[in-house]
This record gives structure tokens, sequence and C-alpha cells, in this order.
């Protein structure tokens, strides 16, 4: 495998919608990582609980659904349980981003580390700006332009 060794022993993904998770399971089906994938049909925040509930140690759990951007909220309750030593990551990066002050609330406890999304949409979009105006935009760049950023987010 392209990344040797340095893959997950497993995805597990959950959504709301049947039809999406078929289509995610075709797309895998077809690029054939070899890394085992689950798929659970979750339509309420409480079925995305349980699930959460059995992800093993050390495991990440990320919320790309949009929820707590798009649409304010959390995939998971306040009592969904996120794995000990795991990594959350949040990949939105404006909204109520409640998955993320879940994730924060439990940081002490479950001894998490917690991602935020808004660096890596900085930087997305650094990059995006430094290669359609051909400029230069190294890491004290990015950490100004963030820090302005971040005066109106």
């Amino acid at each position: 495998p392209r990344h040797g060794d340095n893959r997950p022993s497993k995805v597990v993904v959950t959504n709301r919608s049947k039809p999406r998770l078929e289509e995610m399971q075709r797309i895998h089906r077809q690029l054939d990582y070899g890394v085992a994938c689950e798929y659970h049909h979750c339509p309420t925040f409480e079925e995305n609980d349980r699930v959460l509930a059995t992800i093993r140690p050390s495991s990440l759990v990320m919320n790309a659904t949009g929820l707590g951007k798009d649409r304010p909220g959390s995939p998971i309750t306040d009592d969904g349980p996120f794995p000990e030593k795991g990594l959350a990551w949040d990949f939105n990066y404006r909204g109520d981003l409640k998955f993320l002050h879940q994730a924060n609330a439990q940081q002490e406890s479950r001894n998490l580390t917690v991602e935020d999304g808004w660096i890596y949409f900085v930087h997305g979009w650094s990059q995006v700006i430094a290669e359609v105006f051909h400029i230069e935009i190294g890491p004290e760049k990015i950490e100004e332009l963030s820090c302005i950023a971040a005066e109106v987010r």
C-alpha cells in the first residue's frame, strides 16, 4: 500500500441517510483501500452516541456533517463518549461548533486531543490565494492571517 502500515485498521461511518451510506460504500469498494469499513445508519443523535461508545481507544473521530456550521448542533448528544486517548477533529470552522465544544468538555476526562478545523480552513485558503496570485505565503503570514480572521470568527 502507498502508505505502508500507516493506515487505520477500520473506518466506521455513520450517516442519517441510507442512500448516502450506500453511495459511500460503493465508492469505498471501487477504491479498494484494503481497510475494513463499517457503515451505520444513524438517523438520531442517540444512535451516533451508541456507535461512538464502541470505538476503540486512541481512535480518530471526525465531524464532517456540517452540523455546527451549516445548521446548529452536533451529530452526537452531550453524553456521546469520545474514545479514551482519542483525537476529536471538527472539520467545521464557523457556526456554533457544538461538536468542538463537546470534545473540549471531555478533553481532560477522556485524555482527548481536540483539533479545530479553523487552522485547516485558513491554511487551505491561503494555499489557494498563493496559487491564484502566484505569491509565497509562509507560516508566519498564515499565522497573521489566522489572527486577523479570528477577530471576526
